[in-house]
Formats: structure tokens, C-alpha cells, sequence
């Protein structure tokens, strides 16, 4: 069954800026992995455990895929049937804040 896919406001926040950043030098490359983010997640929607647990975070409803070198953080609720997306986090800015 398909889970329905939701991306919180951070999230939004997150890839706003990133893409808004990278889009300053090289506005191709910005919406190439803009689009790969969305493609990426949507997939999650079908396999919400694809991917792995977050080491940070110690919860099992925790997981993150990752596109290099951002982390897209989401948390599988099996109550609602969906899959919030919590975070888009570059791997260099160390812990996520989720």
C-alpha cells in the first residue's frame, strides 16, 4: 500500500536553500538535484524502508536516504500510512537537527 509522502516545512526550508545556493553558480546543476531529491522521495512512498536508521537519532521509525552529499531524513508513521520528510541536511554540517 502506498504510503503518502510529506515534507515539513524545514524540509521545504532546506532544499529552498540549498538549491537557491547552488542555483547562484550553476542554476542546471541546482534543478538537476532538486529533481533528484523529489524523485528520490517520492520513491519512498512504495518502499519507506529503503532507507537506513539514523545513527544520531536511535529511533527505528527514523531513516534517511542519502544523494550525495545531502541527507533526507524522514520518519515512517504507521498510524497515518505516511512518510514525513524531516530534514535535507549537507553531510558536512555534522548532527542533524530533527
Amino acid at each position: 500500500m502506498a504510503r503518502k509522502v510529506i515534507w515539513s516545512d524545514e524540509a521545504i526550508a532546506d532544499l529552498a536553500t540549498i538549491v537557491g545556493y547552488i542555483a547562484a553558480d550553476n542554476r542546471t546543476a541546482a534543478e538537476k538535484l532538486g529533481l533528484e531529491i523529489f524523485d528520490r522521495t517520492r520513491l519512498l512512498a512504495d518502499f519507506p524502508q529503503a532507507g537506513r536508521l539514523v545513527p544520531e537519532e536511535r529511533d527505528p521509525t527514523v531513516r534517511e536516504i542519502i544523494v550525495e552529499p545531502y541527507r533526507v531524513i524522514y520518519q515512517i508513521n504507521a498510524n497515518s500510512h505516511t512518510v514525513g520528510i524531516l530534514r535535507v541536511w549537507h553531510a558536512a554540517r555534522g548532527r542533524p537537527e530533527v
